[in-house]
């Protein structure tokens, strides 16, 4: 895709179903650093993992952008 500087974002250009693996299952040992939670995880077919979605890690990882957004 040919660069253009006065380009704006307009949302999705390109989009395909691929096959992967989704797990879905229970994280965590119920302590406040560490609560129990439901994880998804997905796989190539060959069982290399892709990407996990783990919301305690999101929710943490978003505080802390916060706090560093906020310092500058």
């Amino acid at each position: 895709m040919e660069e253009n500087k006065n380009a704006r974002p307009r949302g999705t250009d390109a989009a395909k179903v691929i096959r992967v693996i989704e797990t879905i299952s229970l994280k965590g040992c119920g302590a406040d650093n560490d609560p129990v939670r439901v994880v998804k995880q997905y796989w190539k077919l060959d069982g290399s993992l892709i990407v996990e979605s783990d919301p305690f890690i999101d929710e943490e990882y978003e505080k802390l952008s916060q706090q560093f957004s906020h310092t500058r």
